[in-house]
């Protein structure tokens, strides 16, 4: 599969006269995942809604291989799995799933217990389940990058280590963009990370930055990839 890089920049985000990002950047390549920290109201989902088209901005560039993305068609290139609940209540499983081209046996596979949902309506299932769900039927759709906001939000911690194997792999092909609260988390699977401070967003290249930055306390302690690997963070 050819490489492909994502460049979202110069992102602005104002609500009256609050600034919530002043200088938003966020870069994605395929083959890696790239991790976005920043405390509450940092503006992480500001900037994923921005590129999106899912709020109104004062700026934002978006670019494909250097080449401008035209915004009505964004979806076609990148896929979202925003910090709410992306399949409505309503919905069948199976349904939501035709809608994004997944087939919905290949994650029964993965994950069994899903079999005796094919029929359910959203509504019927736990918030972990449904998160899950949407989640793999995100991963598994056709676009060379991911958008992944808050994906291990209300999930079990055994669930969470097959979302990460999931992310791993389909990092192999795609460029995977994700955010969460759950630092350990997005720590194993990140191949780099960025955090946004003060509306700028900053790359990361260690521990001390995200200190320095108001992300983290001072107290050492390591993080182990999943690809046997120390970072110190």
């Amino acid at each position: 599969m050819d490489k492909h890089r994502l460049i979202v920049d110069s992102v602005v985000v104002r609500f009256g006269e609050k600034t919530v990002l002043s200088g938003g950047y966020i870069t994605s390549e395929t083959g890696m995942v790239t991790g976005l920290l920043g405390r509450n109201g940092a503006g992480k989902s500001c900037m994923f809604r921005a590129l999106m088209g899912g709020l109104r901005v004062e700026n934002v560039m978006v670019s494909i291989d250097e080449k401008p993305v035209n915004r009505q068609v964004i979806g076609r290139s990148i896929k979202y799995l925003p910090q709410g609940r992306l399949i409505p209540d309503g919905m069948t499983l199976h349904r939501a799933f035709d809608l994004y081209g997944v087939n919905y046996w290949t994650f029964v596979n993965r994950f069994p217990k899903y079999s005796r949902h094919y029929d359910s309506p959203v509504y019927e299932l736990s918030g972990g389940q449904a998160r899950l769900a949407e989640l793999y039927m995100v991963l598994h759709s056709d676009a060379p990058f991911y958008i992944l906001d808050e994906p291990f939000s209300q999930v079990d911690p055994v669930s969470i280590e097959a979302v990460q194997a999931i992310i791993r792999e389909r990092a192999k092909d795609h460029g995977i963009i994700i955010t969460d609260h759950n630092y350990p988390a997005i720590s194993t699977v990140a191949d780099n990370l960025f955090v946004i401070a003060d509306g700028y967003t900053n790359q990361v290249h260690s521990r001390e930055d995200l200190v320095r930055h108001g992300y983290l306390r001072a107290e050492g302690h390591f993080i182990r990839t999943g690809r046997g690997e120390t970072k110190n963070y």
